[in-house]
């Protein structure tokens, strides 16, 4: 099929779990996001402030740990 432009492009979405203990910071993702904005955070189903976590690679650090207890989802995007 022609496409007027570029070719359109699909988006993969993954997501990783943990559980948050109170003093864990850091956390392994298993893909490595381009960059901060191509995640999505939430602890217990509450999103997250990108000002509150970094990325570097496969790891997700927040600046205070997520609770006992609490849910950690993190979704990324990324070209497939």
């Amino acid at each position: 099929m022609a496409y007027i432009g570029n070719q359109p492009t699909s988006v993969a979405f993954v997501t990783d779990q943990f559980s948050g203990n109170g003093s864990t910071t850091a956390f392994t993702m298993s893909v490595a996001p381009a960059n901060t904005a191509s995640v999505l955070v939430a602890v217990s189903g509450v999103l997250q402030d990108p000002s509150t976590y970094s990325v570097s690679g496969t790891t997700l650090t927040f600046s205070s740990a997520p609770p006992n207890g609490a849910l950690v989802e993190v979704t990324t995007m990324g070209l497939a």
